[in-house]
């Protein structure tokens, strides 16, 4: 029998130091030749390992999500259930799943562990009002520390802050971009005006900031969309961004929504569709909120689902009759043909979760539509606005018109945007834009979902909470959305939906019994704080195994199903019951491996790894690693 002691080079008393020789991956050379006799079988007398304070992540213990939107409960802030919101979490990763796409691990210490959270904060904050740049957000995390010196490892700090400064775009800064179907009807844009320039008109977007919640506005004027010997049809609404859709084998394509859904069953034949372009050239005029004129009436539509009339699923562009008893501007729909008030401009609001439009002239405004107003004025389902949802966050100035009597126009004078958003950028807005995100990932099944909620949908006019299908929008008080809170979710959620399935954090981050997260200090201008229940422990909470490589031995990896050279399992607690610092791990019994020589080994070498279950090397070791083997006859 023989008793072998391995071990890597570095010095007894200076665990911190580490040569060429590992303490997770050595080789010690023998100067003579060492004779292994026939059918030998090898085994673990004992092993010692420094293991450090680290966080070692893999798929288990990454995935968390945010929230921000008043939190799911009971209180009279608080949602009742996912479906009566207007979001849904955002899922995240730590580090954004960059070192274990393939299965592996990764470690970490406090502050690396900070950076990649952060990682994972800026790839799941979409909200406009914490964007920051195109790939910084104002959702930050920082360590906590106390004690003496700042040494004791508290848990993590969640910030947010919401931005209020807005600018003002004005129409000299305003470049058009032309969506059109299969981009064919040419334009031109100066100044902030947009005009066609041909047959077919045109049908344009500014693709440069999103109107911002904090009341932000946009003027347009529709002077140039009246002109003409026809009907002077034209829109002008606001947006998000969509990417090219593919709408026929024949290779043509439009800017709608993935989802968007243009059919119309017999039956509904009377909603109009004035977001059909005339003219034959079968192009949809879309806008998530829209104001337009449509032979020589005015209307106004939104997105939205409609369960009964025969679509797809999805969303389609609804009409609002902002017109009738409940508004005291417009007792019936407005001739904009002989237009006898002379209104000639139009102003989106965007108010948190509500949009109002006014229209007027000379700077004086009449309200046409929005939530609050009318509903308090005894408006129903589909005489008021449905509240902006997610996918809508970022919504752009979007304008058309036909080339019926002549070619039109329709410009720009102001636009308020964030301070801080970045300009769109087509390679990177997916990073800071949801709905971005979404298309850019193939992932709109999320958005999909969100938008065909019983509050979305035209059909649905005795659901929800209140029993008539509506559901209030979140305002502002003062300049900020101060009934949102910025939460972290860290474990699955029946209340939160599906997205959190993968969240299992609760320990990583140390939100244990504290998932979703409630801001811990009181909120502070519009400051949100969260911060970890209780401090995370520095350990790694998974098991280790040492690897024989230049033996004859064999075992059986079932996790990576292939054959291995590991001969012991070395487990989370030592045999003093510690789990990090100074390990010493002697089996009660052994287990002995045969080598399966029927003739002599002879060895110049022992190489020893120590390794994860799935066979990478634990790089969390330091210092001085000692292993002992025991070679014996095979019993």
């Amino acid at each position: 029998m023989s008793l072998i002691v391995t071990s890597n080079k570095t010095e007894e008393n200076q665990p911190e130091f580490s040569d060429a020789f590992k303490p997770y991956s050595y080789q010690n050379r023998l100067l003579n030749t060492m004779k292994i006799p026939p059918n030998s079988e090898v085994a673990l007398q004992s092993a010692k390992i420094n293991k450090n304070g680290l966080f070692v992540l893999d798929r288990a213990n990454a995935g968390f999500c945010t929230w921000f939107n008043p939190p799911i409960g009971s209180g009279a802030l608080e949602h009742p259930d996912l479906e009566n919101t207007t979001t849904q979490p955002f899922r995240a990763v730590i580090g954004a799943g960059e070192a274990f796409r393939a299965g592996g691990k990764t470690e970490r210490n406090v502050e690396d562990m900070a950076n990649d959270i952060q990682k994972g904060l800026n790839e799941s904050t979409f909200h406009p009002s914490l964007i920051t740049s195109a790939t910084t957000v104002s959702n930050v995390v920082t360590p906590v520390y106390s004690g003496v010196g700042n040494q004791a490892f508290e848990g993590f700090k969640f910030t947010a802050t919401q931005e209020t400064g807005v600018t003002n775009r004005g129409k000299g800064d305003i470049e058009w971009t032309d969506i059109s179907k299969n981009n064919a009807y040419p334009l031109t844009s100066a100044t902030g005006q947009v005009a066609g320039t041909g047959e077919g008109g045109f049908l344009a977007q500014v693709r440069e900031m999103p109107l911002c919640q904090n009341e932000g506005e946009v003027l347009f004027d529709f002077t140039g969309g009246q002109l003409g010997a026809g009907d002077g049809g034209w829109m002008c609404g606001i947006s998000r961004i969509n990417r090219k859709r593919d709408i026929s084998a024949a290779g043509d394509y439009d800017y709608c929504p993935t989802y968007f859904d243009d059919t119309m069953q017999a039956s509904a034949t009377s909603l109009v569709q004035p977001w059909k372009s005339p003219e034959g050239v079968n192009q949809n005029w879309y806008a998530d909120f829209s104001v337009i004129r449509h032979k020589d009436l005015l209307y106004v539509y939104q997105s939205g689902h409609s369960s009964q009339r025969g679509m797809k699923a999805g969303i389609t562009m609804l009409p609002v009759t902002y017109f009738g008893a409940h508004n005291v501007n417009f007792a019936t729909q407005y001739d904009i043909g002989s237009n006898g008030s002379g209104y000639d401009e139009l102003k989106f609001t965007l108010i948190n979760e509500e949009v109002r439009i006014e229209i007027g002239k000379a700077g004086a405004f009449k309200l046409l539509c929005d939530f609050t107003t009318l509903k308090a004025a005894g408006a129903v389902k589909r005489q008021c606005f449905n509240p902006v949802n997610a996918a809508e966050w970022a919504m752009y100035p979007v304008a058309a018109a036909d080339s019926v009597g002549g070619n039109k126009s329709i410009a720009i004078q102001s636009i308020d945007h964030y301070a801080n958003y970045p300009k769109f950028d087509e390679a990177l807005y997916h990073n800071y834009d949801w709905w971005g995100w979404s298309q850019f990932y193939n992932e709109t099944a999320f958005c999909k979902s969100l938008e065909e909620r019983d509050w979305n949908n035209y059909n649905r006019t005795v659901s929800g909470i209140n029993g008539n299908g509506l559901l209030i929008p979140k305002l502002l008080t003062g300049k900020g959305m101060t009934d949102y809170v910025n939460s972290i979710i860290t474990s699955k959620s029946v209340e939160y939906g599906k997205s959190t399935d993968e969240c299992n954090t609760q320990s990583t981050l140390g939100f244990i019994g504290a998932s979703p997260s409630l801001p811990t200090v009181a909120r502070t201008d519009l400051v949100i704080i969260n911060q970890s229940a209780q401090a995370p422990k520095l350990i790694s909470n998974i098991s280790l195994f040492i690897r024989l490589n230049n033996f004859t031995q064999q075992t059986m990896n079932a996790r990576q199903g292939t054959v291995s050279k590991i001969i012991s399992h070395l487990p989370r607690f030592d045999n003093s019951g510690n789990e990090t610092g100074g390990l010493y791990f002697e089996p009660h019994e052994k287990t002995y491996l045969a080598l399966n020589n029927p003739d002599t080994l002879y060895i110049n070498s022992f190489d020893i790894d120590i390794v994860y279950e799935n066979e990478t090397l634990c790089t969390a070791l330091t210092g001085k690693t000692i292993v002992c083997l025991h070679i014996r006859p095979q019993k």
